[in-house]
């Protein structure tokens, strides 16, 4: 026989006898009832993790060349501490393979279809996880542990689904140390492909916490993930009005090494994404996010060419985040042309920029004003980050800052800020700020200066006042300690202070400052017909100790008369006690009466003090009091000064008095501006204010 006859029998002999092979198998298959290996698959699941398995349905078998296995009523134990008895539960699960192919070597599993499936995940509060499955321990104490079986050879056998479909189950997640909890729904899952060597298409619906959810997209073939071959990914994804689009590839999808991809994010309404974040997100209207994700996460993961826009908001630059160490370590360099804070906080419900010309005034018994709620330092402990940062515009409580450079540090809770430079109200600031998170209570340091300020701009921009006009240097320079910003309030020592040049104040706005709602100021004020008290200067200069910043230097040379200021005011109790103590600059007519003003920021109150106003009426009348009674013109702490209290303004200057600021040179440091000021009290004309 010729050899060619002898290959022709052979491949018509070959497949016919595996034929007849197959048909033998499947005769012999419907001899079996399969239920009688249930005891048997649950006593193997028991041995293997330790968790009982229920099979309550039959198992059923559908015979053919593409046989079904199909079983109903299956549930898995859960761990003894577990939210509920059962693990897994699942209606129905249905697998549908091809006999042929096993023939050559390679398993084609047609369908895989789960239904009804409800698998809870869980950590408790010790963080034992109840998907951490073991063998239970031997029933025999002392018995010798069986030994470990000999390292199987990897089989190399090609394993290809082509459809896998998931309808009406539910995956839920709660971790008690974290308090958090995620429940997935899938109305229907579909991953599908065409053979081994196929892209496999994915298609999702469902929802995320109660938010709808639609994934669409096509990974790599079967081949590809088998083999660790380069998977090309590209899929998007719709979920609480956001857009999310992701191209690229992995190159090592295994290990999720490799990481290029694309991502895109964009919608209507920033709100929407409440439902996925799990709390109120605020109302901030269209958002965009677009960058270049590169790296590893389990190393180091790489944000390139992010560009950012939320309300009116923009931010661009690159972001390293690196994931090996003891803690994250974010490493950044990003840019904007408009930050508006206050925007974003009225939209999340802050209180935003406070509308028409002044804030309105606190009721009486309204709440603190400084927090008492603990300072987030475990937040500032779980990451280090290094950040450099610019931007063109940013807007804080309605104050603009230009030109704005921040630097920030941050290393095992220690945050530093520096520099702090920008420009604000025609003027400029400077500063820094450390906050020490590495102990139970922070400690602060604050150091800043603003110079040649516009008050008018700066406080209408505050939404503080439009009545006043001038300029102004102010110096910041304290410290402290706290678990609250309430506790760093009281707690801070340091120096504060204030030298206003030229320029005019509103009678109305003087009157509210220093003399209350009864309007007890009227004694001071010489109005002209625009209703303006002209300023030649001002001062102010505390020194704060343990929370309460006492008066060093506290006045205001206005036209007709000056206020003296003395007293204090305590940051932690949030109160006041401050002796305002108008004196005659010039021959008028009208008494010249001291004011008491205590109580809380919230509420404070107005009243005449009796005791310095006796003392005056009485001089005034040429009447000696008695020894004791009245206190004097000249309280403690206030002093008796000559002279104007800042440097004259050039003759040159043409601007009007809103424009007009001291001609030295501004001080580049807090402790220079208070320097400043009391050189100029100390240099003063006797009986400037009321001798």
């Amino acid at each position: 026989m010729r050899l060619g006859k002898v290959l022709k029998y052979a491949l018509i002999g070959i497949p016919l006898i595996a034929v007849i092979v197959v048909v033998a198998a499947i005769a012999l298959l419907m001899t079996i009832d399969f239920n009688e290996y249930k005891p048997l698959i649950a006593e193997e699941t028991k041995k293997a993790i330790g968790r009982d398995l229920v099979i309550a349905g039959d198992l059923e078998l559908d015979i053919s060349l593409t046989p079904a296995v199909s079983v109903a009523g299956v549930t898995l134990s859960n761990a003894s501490w577990g939210e509920r008895p059962e693990m897994v539960k699942v209606e129905r699960f249905e697998a549908q393979i091809s006999l042929i192919p096993i023939l050559f070597g390679v398993i084609d599993i047609r369908r895989v279809v789960l239904i009804g499936a409800d698998i809870v995940l869980e950590v408790d509060s010790k963080g034992r996880a109840n998907f951490a499955f073991a063998p239970p321990e031997p029933a025999v104490a002392g018995k010798p542990e069986a030994a470990e079986p000999a390292e199987a050879e990897e089989l190399m056998i090609p394993i290809g689904v082509r459809e896998v479909v998931i309808e009406r189950s539910r995956i839920a997640y709660s971790d008690a140390r974290a308090g958090s909890r995620y429940d997935v729904a899938i109305d229907r899952l579909t991953l599908r492909g065409d053979g081994l060597d196929a892209p496999i298409e994915l298609l999702y619906e469902g929802s995320y916490n109660d938010a709808p959810l639609e994934l669409s997209g096509t990974l790599g073939s079967p081949n590809d993930l088998m083999a660790g071959r380069p998977l090309p990914v590209e899929a998007n994804l719709k979920a609480g009005g956001a857009v999310v689009s992701i191209t690229g590839r992995i190159e090592e999808p295994a290990a999720a090494k490799g990481l290029d991809l694309a991502l895109a994010i964009n919608g209507k309404q920033f709100g929407d994404l409440s439902a996925l974040a799990g709390t109120a997100m605020p109302k901030l209207g269209p958002y965009d996010l677009s960058m270049r994700v590169t790296g590893d996460p389990a190393t180091a993961v790489n944000l390139r060419g992010l560009t950012a826009t939320l309300a009116g908001n923009d931010i661009a630059g690159n972001v390293t985040i690196k994931l090996a160490g003891k803690r994250p370590v974010i490493d950044a360099t990003l840019a904007s042309h408009m930050i508006d804070l206050a925007a974003i906080a009225g939209a999340a419900g802050g209180t935003g920029k406070p509308s028409g010309d002044q804030a309105p005034p606190a009721a009486a018994g309204a709440e603190r004003i400084f927090p008492d709620d603990p300072l987030p330092l475990d937040g500032l402990r779980a990451v280090d980050a290094r950040l450099r940062y610019t931007a063109k515009t940013i807007v804080a409580a309605g104050a603009r800052l230009e030109n704005a450079e921040l630097g920030l540090s941050l290393t095992n809770g220690n945050l530093s800020v520096k520099p702090l430079n920008a420009a604000i109200a025609d003027g400029a600031i400077d500063g820094s700020i450390q906050l020490d998170g590495r102990k139970k209570a922070a400690g602060l340091v604050l150091k800043t200066s603003m110079r040649r300020v516009d008050l008018n701009r700066l406080l209408s921009e505050l939404g503080v006042t439009k009545d006043v006009e001038g300029r102004a240097d102010i110096g910041i320079d304290v410290s402290g300690n706290g678990v609250s910003v309430r506790q760093l309030m009281g707690s801070l020592d340091g120096r504060a202070g204030l030298l206003m040049g030229k320029g005019r104040m509103k009678d109305t706005f003087l009157q509210s400052m220093l003399g209350g709602s009864g309007q007890l100021m009227n004694q001071v004020l010489d109005r002209g017909q625009r209703g303006y008290t002209i300023v030649e200067c001002g001062v102010a200069d505390f020194k704060i100790t343990n929370g309460v910043a006492a008066v060093r230097a506290l006045y205001l040379d206005i036209d007709p008369r000056g206020v003296i200021g003395s007293g204090s005011i305590d940051l932690g109790n949030e109160t006041l006690d401050l002796l305002v103590d108008p004196r005659k600059k010039r021959s008028m007519n009208k008494p010249v009466l001291p004011m008491r003003i205590k109580g809380s920021f919230t509420a404070p109150q107005y009243s005449i003090d009796r005791a310095v106003a006796a003392q005056k009426l009485g001089k005034a009348l040429g009447i000696e009091l008695p020894p004791g009674v009245g206190g004097g013109t000249e309280q403690a702490g206030v002093p008796v000064v000559e002279g104007p209290c800042a440097p004259p303004v050039s003759p040159a200057a043409t601007s009007p008095p809103a424009e007009q600021a001291p001609a030295s040179p501004a001080p580049s440091q807090p402790q220079d501006v208070l320097k400043d000021a009391e050189q100029q009290l100390k240099k003063g004309l006797k009986g400037l204010f009321g001798q």
